[in-house]
């Protein structure tokens, strides 16, 4: 073998056979095509703790996530390691890991708050350290971090003789050389793949030459064994997933204000004690296509899991929560001089009002502080998602009467 399948991270959410079976199907199918190695990226602690251990376990390659610590020991958890040294082509090659440092903001921040995403620079210097005294004579990274992280770690990168630096995490497609050093990222979704050619001198040790091309992942001819494996996973999955809900006449984008309405308005008719509702559009991680919408469409479009957490707050903190942190908001219109309900009654600041928000967002994701207003909220116990499918069923949108008109008329 002369090359190596390698991952950015975020490996099992996102696919609804994935996410419905907690990403045992896609360890699986990677165990079948050959990767080498994987960054920890944050959204693979989604699914818990405990599936995240699992997942390494299944795996037949190492995770890797060198500036990951547990906060009581400081030690890297026994689920990853820091970097691994492998044997291609007559070259020992070290790859080392690094994990994003927003994971605690960009994950369920109750499943990592016993770890710490130390810096980028002290984790792979360490870990450079380490892999050539384990007689690595290339280094590589392979890291789930953003492509302004990669530009500013290159130097060092070049001091500890790392050759490539592949990223992840901020979905953008990178190919250029800094300091000497490849950076590298594929965008996302899989709808691409970097292509690096690295010719190293055995006799000088030092790579004498880089070619990196990113190449999109055209449809072609399936491979046969694969496909097998893959239809295998999706029988197991529950037929309903993929039996049509609703109905859209064009793409719902994640920004719309159809997408806005039709996920705040789910939860307000699931919860009608509540008065708004908030989602961080980050949340939003596709739009939904033309066409009929089926339960799997709606794990594309919201595929972590969370409940809706009921906050009891005054009218002057929603409307500091709005003005702070811009979410999309549901049950409430702005005008120029105040907001107001959907019904035209104003928001009094000194009044008390129910208002929904995703778990993850109150415990304080996407950097939301929230809690500190209602420490004690409650969980309503509802599904974010399923309170969108259950929304959708009650519609009947339809070819002649799509999504996008019901809600207009609603």
């Amino acid at each position: 073998i002369h090359f190596l399948v390698l991952s950015g991270g975020v490996l099992w959410t996102g696919p609804a056979i994935s996410t419905v079976l907690d990403g045992e199907s896609t360890v699986d199918v990677m165990n079948a095509m050959g990767y080498r190695a994987a960054a920890l990226g944050n959204h693979d602690f989604d699914f818990g703790l405990e599936n995240v251990i699992a997942r390494s376990e299944q795996a037949n390659f190492p995770i890797l996530a060198a500036n990951l610590r547990d906060r009581e020991t400081g030690a890297v958890p026994d689920f990853v390691q820091p970097f691994t040294v492998l044997e291609i082509n007559g070259i020992h090659v070290g790859l080392i890991g690094l994990t994003t440092q927003e994971t605690p903001w960009d994950t369920q921040p109750s499943v990592v708050a016993g770890f710490e995403f130390i810096a980028y620079k002290d984790a792979l210097r360490e870990a450079a350290s380490q892999a050539r005294l384990q007689g690595a004579e290339l280094l590589i990274v392979i890291g789930h971090i953003c492509a302004s992280e990669m530009r500013l770690l290159a130097p060092l990168a070049a001091e500890l003789g790392v050759a490539m630096i592949g990223g992840g995490h901020c979905h953008e497609e990178i190919n250029e050389t800094v300091n000497g050093v490849a950076l590298v990222q594929s965008g996302s979704f899989m709808q691409a793949y970097v292509k690096v050619d690295l010719y190293f001198d055995t006799a000088s040790d030092q790579v004498v030459r880089i070619k990196s091309n990113l190449q999109p992942n055209r449809a072609g001819k399936a491979d046969q064994a694969i496909a097998r494996r893959v239809d295998g996973w999706r029988a197991r999955i529950d037929p309903r997933f993929w039996q049509p809900v609703g109905y859209a006449a064009q793409e719902i984008g994640r920004k719309s204000e159809v997408m806005r309405l039709l996920i705040t308005a789910a939860w307000l008719a699931a919860w009608p004690e509540a008065d708004a509702a908030l989602i961080n559009l980050r949340y939003i991680q596709q739009p939904i296509p033309a066409g009929e919408i089926t339960p799997a469409r709606l794990i594309d479009v919201l595929p972590t899991r969370n409940t809706l957490v009921e906050m009891d707050i005054t009218g002057a903190q929603l409307i500091e929560i709005i003005e702070t942190y811009h979410p999309l908001v549901g049950g409430v219109e702005a005008s120029p001089d105040r907001y107001h309900f959907s019904d035209g009654e104003a928001i009094s600041p000194e009044a008390s009002y129910q208002v929904l928000i995703p778990k993850a967002l109150f415990d304080g994701g996407s950097y939301y502080e929230v809690k500190k207003y209602d420490p004690d909220a409650s969980d309503t116990g509802v599904d974010w998602r399923q309170a969108v499918e259950d929304y959708l069923i009650s519609l009947e949108s339809s070819r002649q009467q799509p999504i996008e008109r019901v809600i207009g008329d609603k």
